[in-house]
């Protein structure tokens, strides 16, 4: 009697079990996507640290190396982005193609922000001062700052005018 009672109730839980992973939902099985939910591909290299921020849900945080995010379909503003070497972009440093996100069920987005930087110098004239720019540019042409204090050695400039050196030092910011 009693190996027959142990053998009805292996028996209904082995079916029990099989039904819950057959009508497990999509999430679970793994391959698939749950309906309102869209991929977020991230391109950008040297990426620490992203700041998005939903038409309607908290602030998400993103600190993998994982390309892909699933993210809720929604409209999305990239507030900050922190990239190797303590430089940070935020705000209007972002460009607006990058700033504005929107995922759509099932659809992927793909974001490209982050290394390599590029140094750029604009100089301009100022009656008689010299005006220089200088920017550090991230691979979808967002500007960065230095958000750690290295305690480097300031800049060297030298100035030539046509072939003859006018001026050489560091010179102080503003």
């Amino acid at each position: 009697m009693f190996k027959r009672r142990m053998a009805e109730l292996f028996l209904f839980g082995g079916v029990l079990l099989s039904t819950v992973l057959l009508y497990a939902p999509p999430i679970a099985r793994g391959s698939e996507q749950t309906p309102g939910m869209g991929t977020l591909r991230i391109e950008g290299e040297g990426i620490l640290r992203l700041v998005l921020q939903g038409s309607t849900g908290p602030r998400l945080f993103y600190y993998s190396h994982e390309p892909n995010l699933v993210l809720r379909a929604d409209t999305y503003r990239l507030e900050e982005i922190v990239v190797q070497g303590g430089y940070s972009s935020s705000g209007l440093q972002i460009p607006a193609q990058l700033r504005v996100l929107t995922i759509e069920p099932g659809g992927l987005a793909t974001l490209k922000p982050g290394l390599p930087l590029r140094q750029t110098i604009k100089i301009e004239r100022w009656g008689r001062s010299l005006v220089l720019n200088y920017q550090l540019l991230g691979r979808g042409g967002e500007s960065y700052t230095f958000t750690q204090r290295h305690g480097g050695i300031p800049p060297v400039f030298t100035i030539y005018q046509g072939e003859r050196q006018v001026g050489s030092g560091n010179f102080a910011a503003g």
